[in-house]
Formats: C-alpha cells, sequence, structure tokens
C-alpha cells in the first residue's frame, strides 16, 4: 500500500480493490499486498482482514524479504534482488540528475524509471520470458 499521510490518498485501497475483483474472476490470479508498517492496513481497510501482507518496513532489505516472501523462488536470492535494487538506484539517480528534476515521480520520469526496472528485471533473469 501506499504511504499514508496526509492528505489522505485513496486511490491504493480503490486500486487494491480492481485487484481483488480480478481474483474473483480469475481464482489464479493473486493478490500481493506489501506495507511498511503492521496492522495498519487493518485500521485504514478493516474488510481486509484476515489476509496476510507482507511487510517491509519502508527499507531496501525488508523489501527483498517481503519479495522473497512472497514468491517464495527457488531461482531468485536476496544476493540477485540487491543488485538489482542497486542497478535501479543507480540509474535513478542519473535520470533524475540528467533531468534536472528533483524527485522521479513526474510522469514521464516514473515512465522512464518503470521501462528500466522492467529492463533491470529481465537482465537479472527476475521476470517470466
Amino acid at each position: 500500500m501506499s504511504r499514508i499521510g496526509a492528505p489522505v490518498r485513496f486511490n491504493m485501497p480503490f486500486e487494491l480493490g480492481l485487484a481483488c475483483s480480478l481474483k474473483l474472476a480469475d481464482p489464479q490470479y493473486d493478490v500481493l499486498v506489501l506495507d511498511s508498517k503492521p496492522y495498519r492496513l487493518d485500521r485504514r481497510l478493516s474488510d481486509y482482514k484476515g489476509r496476510d501482507l507482507f511487510i517491509h518496513r519502508g527499507t531496501c532489505e525488508g523489501m527483498i524479504a517481503a519479495l522473497l516472501d512472497a514468491f517464495q523462488s527457488h531461482h531468485v536470492d536476496a544476493s540477485t534482488l540487491r543488485r538489482a535494487a542497486r542497478d535501479l538506484r543507480v540509474w535513478s539517480k542519473a535520470d533524475k540528475r540528467v533531468s534536472r528534476a528533483t524527485t522521479i515521480f513526474h510522469p514521464h520520469l516514473y515512465s522512464r524509471l518503470v521501462n528500466a526496472a522492467t529492463d533491470i528485471a529481465a537482465d537479472y533473469g527476475l521476470l517470466a520470458p
């Protein structure tokens, strides 16, 4: 889930609802929810209680552990995810610098970030062909 603060953003619970409805239409579809704080979603979205969340505590190492727990793959290890995350951080900082932007969350920069993340994940064999 996105960081919850002020102003409150309702797009993430809405998107979670869409994902859950997709699962109803196709039982093979999985919904994975990651959050930085345990039990926060219970207070914010009580109808989702009883499902496993993957808590990352807002850190890269926490995210790696959460992803490994979520996907339980024998083909991916923490060191591979660390290298991919490092490469994406390096790419992101360089793109921000070249664009003279203060944040990567401008629509055109974010689109480039998504493409770079996809390419890096493919390079490390993290995406299915």
